[in-house]
């Protein structure tokens, strides 16, 4: 809390280098606008730890159960049209009209839509990271789907006087339930037993009761009215405005982590079932609002007073799993702002407003204000069991406002009271900038930059996770640290200048998708790859193809390894290859059994002429020559695998190349080359079959020359 009279500001404005966020473009000097806390007010960005994809593979088969998702209960919609007429006004003084109103539309479950989603989430910053940049699911969202007001009081805290009488009542009805056939306070029965009545305050609060259990915070046992949720229930029958929407928010996130770990655990070893409670059906149609590509055709219309959640009642799209992840990581299918464009008779809230305009208090405004403020401060989330950290200044620009360089935001509390402060402002001194309705935001030069770092070095992570901690790649990431910082003091010294005030291109980055490196995790982890093995000398082509089928066995490596070396003289023959010596069995625990390759480079943008291919050829011959060396002398106890092999050309790359170019640089090779590959495949089909009728037609010819000769034969015998 801010004290009286200290103004506090949401927003800073300051002049930056932009650039676009969704494609390259050259740096333009601006005025821009940021969520503090920023790179600007001197405070260093939080960077979070290395990000582990999720074994997409798991994601295709999962073994979570969603008990939160909203179901639809027989006669709840009767009972909701028979309440509006007597409550609606009390239902809106407390901001639940809309949510409640959602509780009667059903959101079709798609799991691949939220478990490939949730394999981005990352629990140090509450985001998703994409290979382009941060995402979330915000208390705007919160508020717009699900109806759930973030202004109010908080969900937890006691009763007293008359309030706590009505929730003792109300607990003596729950406890007849035991008594009764269900044994339990079951939803159903609930209904049943209160539905009938003459709608009085008992009957209203009942009615809240089931809501709040089965719609906002579903939790153990199943299907059955929470006692948890009576001082809610009493509160808001009287017209109390509680903050529904961050609690919500908290769940999500609290689930979001459980789900991420369970697909994280299942590429590592079988884990038992996951249920998650959190309505997940809200980050659904988050999904849906956010990526085009993904949504179903939505052809209910929205009227003014009616909740957006309507748009997508009853509608499915069925898609491929890998057409999902492809939306996901591309930046141009990602929508900022969805709620800005318009829609049916929608009414947008009032901060979506046509120019620019700065707020300075916002105690004597709307309610649609106020909770936008909230919107915008990093704070901490009080949920019913559960606290997390809401960071917006991460996702600027889903509020219209641009991206600089997050700050880092400590976890302020000690208990759920301590917490609430954070979450809490003063609406009188509060100062935030809104956008103009249509305002494109970009983000700062510095951060394009510093994730593009950053997701560099989340890929050689990924590489290196796999190899395993017995591999030179911890010795190779110092390299690429070295190259790194080495070619960037070359600029300065070139230019004369600061990196930052020349002109970069960014195509590099934004091509980058995150998952073709996390392939290699999940191939490891599935073990159902088909190995193949050359038959003929390698080409890098064919060397990254074998790299993307790797997945077997050591003895299978063995196996390999070992046959490559019985084909040693023919490959130095032929030019392609530089093989080892090989080593024997007994000194496999000690030395390096390496097999290293002379690799030409497959022409991906520059056509190299012969004399420039083969002197790089002989500079990389050298170079893994003195590499055996260092590794044979450090002892190292496992054998080198392909893709290790694979991570030392990466550096190599890397040194000769521009750092941030270098994996956009493979991974175009590998899609050139998977091409070629499907290619040959084809031809060789093609081959196979052109064979198979060419012994067709010898074998047909057999039949008829073994006819000729057993017909010659007999009338041989009868002359």
């Amino acid at each position: 809390m801010e004290g009286e009279g200290e103004k506090e500001f949401l927003v800073e404005e300051r002049e930056e280098e932009m650039v676009g966020a969704t494609g390259p473009r050259n740096p333009v000097k601006r005025m821009g606008w940021f969520i503090n806390p920023g790179g600007g007010s001197g405070v260093a960005p939080f960077v979070p730890s290395r990000h582990k994809a999720a074994s997409f593979a798991a994601t295709e088969a999962p073994e979570i159960l969603f008990k939160g998702w909203r179901s639809h209960l027989r006669k709840w919609e009767e009972w909701v049209h028979k309440l509006e007429p007597m409550y609606g006004d009390s239902w809106k003084k407390a901001g639940i009209s809309e949510a409640i109103k959602a509780s009667v539309y059903k959101i079709r479950k798609d799991p691949a839509l939220v478990l490939g989603m949730a394999a981005y989430w990352c629990e140090e910053t509450s985001s998703f990271l994409f290979p382009w940049g941060e995402a979330t699911i915000t208390l705007e969202d919160v508020m717009v789907l699900g109806g759930f007001p973030v202004v109010g009081e908080p969900v937890r805290g006691s009763l007293d006087g008359e309030l706590a009488e009505m929730e003792q009542k109300l607990a003596a009805e729950h406890k007849k339930f035991y008594k009764y056939t269900c044994k339990k306070p079951e939803q159903s029965a609930w209904m049943r037993h209160f539905v009938e009545g003459d709608g009085d305050e008992f009957e209203h609060v009942a009615f809240l009761s089931l809501w709040l259990s089965r719609y906002v915070f579903p939790a153990h046992p199943e299907k059955t009215v929470s006692l948890h949720m009576f001082p809610i229930a009493v509160r808001l029958a009287r017209g109390a405005r509680i903050a529904l929407g961050p609690a919500v928010l908290a769940s999500l996130y609290r689930d979001l982590q459980a789900v991420k770990d369970c697909l994280v655990s299942k590429c590592e070893q079988e884990v038992p079932s996951l249920v998650v409670w959190a309505p997940f059906d809200i980050l659904q149609m988050w999904i849906w609002e956010r990526f085009v590509a993904l949504r179903p055709d939505a052809k209910n219309f929205v009227h003014d007073v009616e909740p957006r959640t309507k748009r997508w009642n009853d509608v499915s799209k069925k898609m491929e799993f890998s057409f999902i992840r492809w939306v996901f990581e591309s930046p141009s299918e990602f929508q900022w702002r969805p709620y800005a464009s318009s829609l049916d008779n929608w009414r947008r809230p009032s901060f979506y407003k046509e120019n620019g305009e700065w707020i300075h208090g916002c105690a004597d405004k709307d309610e649609e204000l106020r909770s936008f403020a909230r919107c915008l401060r990093a704070s901490e989330l009080v949920g019913v069991d559960c606290i997390k950290q809401y960071l917006p200044h991460r996702v600027a620009m889903q509020f219209g406002l641009d991206q600089d360089l997050p700050g880092h935001v400590r976890h302020s509390y000690s208990n759920w009271e301590a917490a609430w402060q954070t979450y809490e402002i003063d609406a009188k001194n509060v100062v935030f900038y809104i956008s103009p309705q249509l305002f494109e935001s970009d983000v700062t030069l510095q951060y394009s930059v510093w994730w593009k770092k950053y997701m560099l070095f989340c890929c050689i992570d990924a590489v290196k996770s796999i190899v395993g901690p017995h591999s030179s790649l911890v010795i190779g990431e110092k390299v690429l640290r070295n190259a790194v910082a080495e070619k960037k003091n070359k600029k300065e010294k070139k230019d004369g200048s600061l990196p930052t005030h020349k002109k970069r291109k960014l195509q590099d980055f934004y091509d980058t998708p995150l998952s073709d490196w996390s392939d290699f995790e999940n191939r490891c982890c599935d073990g159902k790859d088909k190995h193949v093995k050359p038959d003929k000398a390698s080409t890098l082509a064919n060397k990254i193809q074998n790299q993307k089928l790797f997945g077997e066995q050591k003895e299978e490596n063995k196996e390999n390894l070992e046959a490559l070396g019985h084909n040693e003289e023919q490959r130095a023959q032929t030019g392609e290859y530089l093989a080892s010596e090989s080593l024997d069995k007994e000194d496999e625990a000690t030395m390096d059994k390496t097999t290293m390759g002379d690799v030409e480079r497959t022409e991906i943008s520059v056509k190299l002429s012969k004399e420039h291919a083969e002197q790089s050829n002989q500079s990389a011959v050298a170079t893994r020559e003195n590499k055996v060396k260092n590794r044979t002398e450090l002892g190292e106890a496992c054998p080198p695998d392909p893709l290790e092999m694979k991570y030392r050309e990466l550096l190599e790359d890397v040194q000769m190349n521009e750092p941030e170019a270098s994996v956009p640089f493979l991974l175009q090779a590998r899609f050139k080359l998977e091409q070629e590959r499907k290619a040959k495949e084809l031809e060789e089909q093609m081959e196979i079959k052109k064979l198979k009728e060419e012994i067709d037609m010898m074998q047909a010819k057999l039949m008829d020359l073994e006819y000729q000769s057993e017909s010659s034969g007999s009338h041989g015998g009868r002359s």
